[in-house]
């Protein structure tokens, strides 16, 4: 059976019975907190799902080197207060995982700029692919690849229907429709598996605006992802701006 939990009205999930004792005992979990399992209708708080199961023992926390050139001296669990999306601070386990690409947004969108766009198609499967490394049930990086696949056919249609006759074929517009769409669709994906998983495994609350989404695209998400690296190496959680 699958279990979804609810938070500040945001609902993330399904996690197995086993996923939610693990979350519990590191504390990404509390018992006050409202779960459902997908036969219920009513939110519960999560001890009336536990009940007398015995929750696991955490494993031990992984302690960094202080030289360690991924994190630095504050990763790890047990690290320095991070300071939260409201500016509050943050006294919660940091995990230590994978540090999300940190490329200024400014950088992404000038490479972007002067390869055409190039480098903005590439930066978005980065994006994925280190998504689908903290999820990995992730279609993020499907998404990408097949909107990329799209966006070319529709270029090259277009220029080889040129070529020939002058004339843009109809197919050239419906690849490069379909190719937004699947764009779209992985901008979209990466927003939602960033949500789940920096406000349950490693529960910064991180707010991730739709609007900006699905306006400023990679770069808004870039700015997320620069913001958790910073995070990652030093310990201290920016203010989120948006």
């Amino acid at each position: 059976m699958k279990y979804y939990i609810q938070r500040q009205e945001h609902e993330y999930g399904p996690y197995t019975l086993a996923d939610l004792q693990r979350y519990i005992a590191q504390g990404n979990i509390v018992l006050a907190d409202l779960t459902r399992s997908e036969g219920m209708t009513d939110w519960v708080p999560v001890s009336q799902v536990i009940g007398n199961i015995p929750i696991p023992v955490s494993a031990p926390p992984v302690q960094v080197p202080y030289n360690a050139p991924a994190y630095g001296p504050a990763a790890g669990y047990g690290a320095a207060p991070a300071y939260g999306a409201t500016g509050t601070v943050y006294s919660g386990p940091i995990a230590v995982s994978v540090v999300p690409p940190d490329l200024p947004w400014a950088l992404v969108l000038l490479l972007s700029v002067i390869t055409f766009t190039l480098f903005g198609w590439a930066w978005l499967i980065v994006q994925a692919a280190f998504v689908r490394r903290i999820d990995n049930e992730s279609k993020g990086v499907l998404l990408a690849v097949f909107s990329l696949a799209c966006a070319f056919l529709g270029w090259f249609t277009t220029a080889l229907s040129r070529t020939w006759d002058g004339e843009t074929t109809p197919w050239a517009g419906v690849f490069l429709f379909v190719g937004f769409i699947l764009l779209l669709g992985a901008i979209f994906q990466i927003r939602s598996d960033l949500e789940d998983y920096y406000n349950v495994v490693e529960p910064i609350n991180l707010q991730v605006n739709g609007v900006l989404t699905f306006f400023c695209g990679i770069l808004y998400l870039q700015y997320h992802f620069s913001r958790i690296a910073q995070w990652k190496k030093t310990g201290v959680l920016t203010p989120q701006g948006s």
